[in-house]
């Protein structure tokens, strides 16, 4: 106990505190702008449910988690399975994959803002000369919420490559030579084999995919800053627009429990799915 007091007094400083106070605020309307305000009671919460802005927001988070999750872990783990095998070359193409997770969310806007740009993008202009048609990636409400997914597919599939390719390391080789021996094909290897053994990990890489995903700003802010006509405004963007621009610091501490609850709902949920798969299984 006397070497966690340390831990726990930091704990409880810089993290259930704030919970705390963040949860009290969200019973407020306090305005930072002027420091005026009370208590409301659950008036923020009650103004969430009937506003039209913040379903729209959740909407759009809600399509972007729909979107980028499976894709982003099938990627992964085809990646994670093709560089798994004996290939020439293959530290450079995992490094090549991983690489981008490393950089900030500003610079992979840029990079995209650059590659996606509708009138002078990199994309477009490959596009025009194999005589294909050029798209508004950022400018057409059908289009710009798919380039999000685009651009955080490149940026964030290094994190699922990088923890599935260490999982399917672990599973031990004379497990498929035996599946070999009996007639096993690949996909029955890869069906009694190799799921089996990453589905542990393959759980918790699905559920901190969920998170972040839930989560998304930056690049929604910095690529369309929630344009065009608000199609790609989040959850968290939101939040910021009504805390440090509108000064609405409680309704935007509302905002932020009601997302926390969402993903703690989805996250219990996801990890009671995984549970009752692997019984079965």
């Amino acid at each position: 106990m006397l070497f966690l007091t340390p831990f726990a007094l930091l704990y409880l400083l810089l993290w259930a505190v704030p919970v705390v106070n963040g949860l009290f605020l969200s019973t407020t309307d306090v305005n930072v702008a002027d420091g005026t305000g009370g208590f409301v009671g659950l008036d923020n919460y009650l103004g969430l449910a009937r506003d039209s802005d913040f379903r729209a927001a959740f909407g759009h988070t809600l399509l972007f988690v729909v979107l980028n999750v499976p894709i982003l872990i099938a990627v992964g783990l085809i990646l994670a399975l093709v560089l798994n095998r004996d290939l020439s070359g293959r530290n450079m193409l995992r490094a090549a994959f991983v690489s981008p997770y490393l950089l900030p969310g500003a610079a992979v806007a840029l990079i995209w803002n650059l590659v996606l740009n509708p009138v002078n993008g990199s994309l477009n202009t490959v596009l025009e000369r194999v005589g294909l048609p050029t798209q508004q990636w950022l400018t057409q409400p059908g289009e710009a919420m798919g380039a999000v997914v685009l651009l955080t597919l490149w940026w964030r599939v290094g994190f699922p490559l990088l923890i599935l390719l260490a999982a399917l390391q672990d599973i031990p080789k004379p497990l498929y030579e035996a599946a070999r021996i009996d007639g096993a094909s690949a996909w029955q290897q890869f069906r009694y084999v190799t799921l089996p053994g990453i589905a542990p990990v393959l759980g918790l890489v699905i559920l901190l995919r969920l998170i972040d995903s839930f989560k998304v700003f930056e690049q929604v802010y910095l690529l369309t800053a929630g344009g065009p006509s608000g199609s790609t405004r989040v959850v968290l963007q939101m939040l910021y627009e009504t805390g440090f621009r509108d000064f609405r610091t409680g309704y935007a501490a509302a905002i932020g429990w009601v997302l926390a609850l969402v993903i703690l709902v989805v996250a219990v949920a996801q990890q009671l799915l995984t549970r009752r798969a692997a019984n079965n299984g």
